[in-house]
C-alpha cells in the first residue's frame, strides 16, 4: 500500500510539473508574439510619419521645379499665358503629383500591412495563452482519469481478486 501512495504522489507531482511547463511555455510564446506585435506597431507609426514627410518634401520639390520653369520662361520673355508653355508646365505638374501620390500611397500601404501584422501577432499571443490554459486543463483531466482508473472499485478497472475467486474448487 505504501508503494501505491508513493506512486500516486509522484503522479500528482508529475501532473503539477507538466502543468507548470505548459503554463510557462504558453506565457513565453505569448510574450514573444506581443513583442513582434509591438515592433510592427512601431513600424506602422514610423510609416505614417514617413508618408507625411515624403508628401511634404515631394510637394516642396515640385513647387521648386515649377518655379524654375516659370523663371526660365520669364527670362526668355515668353508669354506666361501661352498654351504651349501652360501645357509643358501642366504636364510636369501632373507627373510630379502622380509620382508623389504613388510614393505616399505605397508607404501608407506598408503601414496598413504592418498594422494588420501587429493585429495578427496579438491574436497569436491570445491563442497561445488559450492553448496553454486548455493544455493545462487536459493535463488535469487526464491525470484525474488515470488516477480513477487505478483506484479499485471504479468503473473500468478490473476487480481485485478475492480469496474466494482464487480458491480452487
Amino acid at each position: 500500500m505504501g508503494q501505491a501512495a508513493a506512486a500516486g504522489g509522484m503522479s500528482l507531482a508529475g501532473l503539477g510539473f507538466t502543468m507548470a511547463g505548459q503554463y510557462l511555455s504558453s506565457r513565453g510564446e505569448a510574450a514573444g508574439e506581443k513583442f513582434k506585435a509591438e515592433e510592427l506597431e512601431q513600424q506602422a507609426q514610423y510609416g505614417e510619419l514617413k508618408a507625411a514627410q515624403t508628401n511634404a518634401q515631394m510637394t516642396k520639390n515640385l513647387a521648386i521645379t515649377l518655379g524654375h520653369i516659370d523663371a526660365v520662361r520669364a527670362a526668355m520673355h515668353t508669354d506666361p499665358t501661352s498654351p504651349t508653355g501652360a501645357a509643358v508646365r501642366g504636364e510636369i505638374e501632373e507627373t510630379g503629383e502622380m509620382k508623389k501620390e504613388i510614393t505616399v500611397e505605397n508607404i501608407l500601404q506598408q503601414k496598413r500591412m504592418d498594422e494588420a501584422g501587429a493585429a495578427y501577432q496579438r491574436s497569436l499571443a491570445s491563442n497561445a495563452l488559450l492553448g496553454g490554459d486548455i493544455g493545462m486543463l487536459a493535463t488535469v483531466f487526464g491525470g484525474v482519469a488515470g488516477a480513477m482508473k487505478s483506484m479499485p472499485g471504479t468503473p473500468g478497472t478490473p476487480p481485485t481478486p478475492s480469496v474466494s475467486d482464487t480458491a480452487i474448487y
